[in-house]
């Protein structure tokens, strides 16, 4: 079977007629960017074959364009064994099927039942596709990574080219009936999961809970024991308990703890309190060796001082006659200075008066600057509200134009369905005849003319013909359109535009007017300092130059009663501000440099004179402090004597040392009398006493409790007659599992004959799957050199061979797409060897193949092309260019109004 085009119209998102073009025999490829339409085009050749034109599935309407009800139409040429075929179909509305044999026309369900006779199809179920083999072959997207799913038909047309009958090889009718009652009667025993059921699973659970009724009765016997074990032990840890001699004991611990908690507060108290005489004893042999250590560092400071005062009065007397030359120097070279100071301040005067005026000018300079910059903000300012006033004139707006655009294609579509449904008019005018068909005033040529309303044909010298459409739609059709066109109107009167060029013109216009708002505002953002806006910027731009107005009328007020700078110059007349600035500030320095030779001349003897103005005051400051500190030394020690004479003092520190002497024996006899322990031990023993005593009573309570429930439920359990009713379950339980095991030993015999029988089956089958293995093993091992493959009897790969079995749903995406690829190939080996029709499609298949692998199945390919006709679909181009296939292209079919 060879596929020469595919024609397609109104499905998904080709509305306009588009062909499929390039096709020949072996490979071909077409390849284009994701949601071209590939898909599409796959689902439409797949309709066209495989849906009746009469169907009103989910499947016909996915055909339709997105958001429209127009009617699909799809024609395909094609050939098969030299006898070329057209097929057309047309869906949805006015359905309809056209099948051309060579010279023969054959339409509706007769075309129908040809084409599947054609490439062996069968007819689904409620309008599904068709049943058959190419369903196989097709390949759509995302179906490559799976094996083909073959429907009954399929398989029946594999079988018959496979030319074997499974039934005569495992042995006939008599092997299937005898596998039919196998299964049958294990069927009466086991669910189609294996498990058990019916008697079989009531012996299993009849068993299960006698078992368990036995289980729970031991538990109780058992949980009886426990509670005559558990009184028992309750008895004797009941006597414990209550045992009077060792609660009085435990009374006894607690009073003689209490007793040496008393005793270690008692030792604690004394303790302290000889610790307190020993400090206090100590602190009274301090204070009295600090007094004696006090008197005589004050002596020895007043021997210091007296020595120091005697030096200090006569470095006093060379002091004062240092200072007295000093000052008398000084006042002739302060003399001096100050009159270098009076010349310097006056060519400093005369230069700040040429300054202001140089300042004048820079002022003057500045206001000019400030003012053209204001002129500038204003000019832009005006630009920009007539770019604005332009803009704020137009009309239209990129909404409105996606409206109208809208509207503008809404009418298209209404206009496209409404020629969907056009009656064809065909005119053949032979020699001579030009003219004299009119068809509603306009002559016809040859062609075709599409007719979507009534009209009239008038023939010249034979009369008129009147014909009317068969559309049921055209009303609605043509309401639809004029709905779309007075839209369409109403949106461009709206926009103040004669057509759709207009409204685009005048978009375009609000653009340019946009632009140029954009770009005075631009100029307008570049005068403007930072983020401030343009009135804010005019105001501090008119604020600057009134600011520099008035700065420049008070300088010039300030200038107008002093000397000109030409006077300061000497007078002399044309003299300019610059030189006259350059001669002032020449004299300025000259002034300068003889102040700071005179200030130089000065700073030596000053700094003399406050070298010893400073000696004189440090050395006066000394002497006073001494004598100051000298005397306040005699009345200290003079005070302390009169308070404790030096002997009384002594006498004192002797007492001290004895009351301290006498504390720290104290303090070592209260140690030796320590008791044993601490008050912290004491009182934790007095509480573990305590909770000892509280949780023995509270022990004795529980256990009372405890041995009143054992003695409840023990009462309660003899009276159940456990021993009885668990020798009854027992027999219950035997009686179960005899019955189970001959419900088991038939399961394993009926097992074992199914398995037989089985093994028996896939050895045939083996043998049987022995051509369709051949037609696959070139292929794969082309692609896994010395690998092998285990098919079933559903012609699925179970298992691929390499250096082990490696089951097929464990094997990576990749090996699974290619595997599943390389069976579609070898099935359509098998059909194209016994004759039948066969080709191959592959949609944005080997997507998981690796540069190697890839290269390999492109060889592949390539010798499958020489037997069949394959077509693959693929988005990525550049990895498909190494395939060498034939080129496929989509075109616009042109279409004569």
């Amino acid at each position: 079977m060879i596929l020469r085009g595919l024609e397609v119209e109104q499905v998904r998102r080709f509305g306009d007629p588009v062909r499929l073009s390039g096709l020949g025999p072996g490979l071909n490829l077409l390849s284009a960017p994701n949601e071209f339409g590939k898909s599409t085009l796959l689902a439409a050749l797949r309709a066209v074959f495989m849906l009746q034109h009469g169907s009103r599935s989910e499947a016909v309407r996915s055909l339709q364009p997105y958001g429209q009800s127009a009617a699909p139409r799809i024609a395909a040429d094609f050939a098969i064994d030299g006898t070329e075929y057209r097929i057309e179909k047309r869906f949805v509305s006015r359905p309809a099927a056209r099948l051309t044999e060579g010279g023969r026309v054959l339409e509706g369900e007769e075309a129908e039942e040809r084409l599947q006779r054609l490439i062996g199809l069968e007819p689904g179920k409620r309008g599904t596709e068709a049943l058959g083999i190419m369903a196989a072959l097709w390949v759509g997207q995302g179906q490559s990574l799976v094996q083909p799913e073959l429907s009954d038909p399929a398989r029946t047309t594999v079988r018959t080219c496979l030319e074997a009958d499974l039934g005569a090889m495992t042995g006939g009718a008599e092997a299937e009936r005898i596998l039919a009652r196998v299964r049958a009667d294990l069927a009466v025993l086991q669910d189609g999961r294996g498990n058990p059921k019916g008697r079989y699973r009531a012996a299993i659970e009849g068993e299960a809970e006698a078992a368990g009724e036995i289980a729970r009765l031991d538990a109780r016997r058992r949980m009886l024991e426990d509670d005559l074990a558990a009184m028992a032990e309750c008895r004797r840890r009941l006597a414990h308990e209550d045992n009077v001699d060792r609660r009085e004991k435990e009374h006894a611990v607690l009073a003689e703890a209490r007793r040496l908690r008393d005793r270690l507060r008692e030792y604690d108290a004394l303790y302290s309190a000889a610790c307190a005489a020993q400090a206090h004893a100590a602190a009274r042999v301090e204070a009295a060796g600090q007094d004696i250590a006090r008197r005589a560092a004050w002596q020895a400071e007043l021997d210091g001082e007296t020595a120091r005062l005697a030096d200090l009065t006569e470095a006093l007397g060379l002091a004062e006659a240092r200072h007295a030359a000093a000052q008398a120097a000084q006042a002739a070279r302060q003399q001096a200075a100050e009159a270098a100071e009076r010349a310097r301040a006056a060519a400093r005067r005369a230069l700040d008066r040429v300054e202001a005026h140089i300042a004048l000018g820079r002022l003057e300079r500045e206001r000019h600057d400030e003012a053209t910059r204001l002129d500038r903000l204003e000019h832009a300012e005006a630009e920009v509200a007539r770019a604005g006033l332009r803009l704020a004139a137009c009309t239209m707006d990129d909404a409105r134009m996606a409206a109208i655009r809208q509207a503008e294609r809404t009418v298209q579509t209404a206009r496209a369905a409404s020629r969907a449904q056009a009656t064809v008019l065909n005119v053949a005018l032979e020699d001579g005849a030009e003219g004299r068909l009119v068809l509603d005033g306009r002559v016809l040529q040859t062609g075709s003319v599409d007719l979507t309303d009534s009209a009239t044909l008038r023939i010249d010298g034979v009369g008129t013909i009147r014909i009317e459409p068969a559309s049921g739609d055209r009303a609605r059709l043509r309401a639809e359109l004029t709905a779309a066109e007075d839209a369409l109107r109403r949106m461009l009167d709206q926009a103040g535009c004669a057509d759709p060029d207009a409204a685009e013109t005048a978009l375009a216009q609000r653009r340019q007017a946009d632009l140029a708002l954009n770009a005075a505002r631009s100029v307008l953002s570049h005068l403007l300092p930072g983020t401030q806006d343009v009135a804010a910027a005019m105001a501090e731009a008119r604020r600057r130059v009134a600011a520099l107005d008035e700065r420049i009328a008070r300088q010039a007020a300030s200038l107008a009663h002093g000397p000109n700078p030409a006077d300061a110059a000497g007078g002399e007349p044309g003299v300019d501000v610059a030189a006259t600035h350059d001669a002032a500030l020449r004299a300025m320095q000259a002034a300068d440099a003889r102040a700071a030779d005179a200030r130089q001349a000065l700073f030596a003897p000053d700094e003399t004179l406050r070298q010893a103005a400073a000696d004189l005051a440090g050395v006066r400051a000394e002497e006073q402090s001494a004598r100051e500190a000298a005397a306040r030394l005699v009345r200290d020690m003079a005070a302390a004597r009169t308070a404790e004479a030096d002997d009384v003092l002594s006498a004192r520190q002797e007492t001290a040392r004895a009351a301290l002497a006498q504390a720290g024996q104290a303090v070592q006899r209260a140690e030796a009398a320590r008791p044993e322990g601490t008050e912290a031990l004491a009182d934790a023993a007095i509480r573990r006493q305590e909770r000892l005593i509280q949780d023995g009573q509270a022990r004795l309570g529980t256990l009372r409790q405890d041995m009143a429930a054992l003695e409840a439920r023990i009462r309660a359990a003899e009276g159940d007659g456990l021993d009885e009713r668990i020798a009854g379950q027992e027999r219950l339980r035997e009686s179960c599992a005899a019955e189970c095991a001959v419900c088991a030993r038939e399961v394993k015999i009926l097992h074992c004959l199914r398995d037989t029988l089985t093994a028996a089956e896939r050895a045939a089958t083996e043998r049987y799957l022995a051509p369709l293995c051949r037609a696959i093993q070139p292929a794969l091992a082309a692609l896994f050199p010395r690998a092998g493959v285990t098919m079933e009897a559903d012609f699925s790969v179970s298992r691929l061979t390499r250096r082990m079995d490696e089951p097929f749903d464990t094997l990576s995406d990749g090996t699974r797409e290619q595997i599943a690829v390389l069976v579609r190939l070898g099935l359509a080996d098998l059909l194209r060897a016994r004759g039948r029709p066969a080709m191959l499609v592959l949609d944005d298949a080997l997507t998981y193949s690796d540069a190697g692998r890839l290269e390999r199945l492109f060889d592949i390919l390539t010798d499958a092309a020489d037997r069949m006709q394959i077509l693959v679909l693929t988005c990525r181009a550049e990895l498909f260019t190494g395939l060498g296939a034939r080129p496929l292209t989509v075109e616009a079919v042109d279409k004569v109004q």
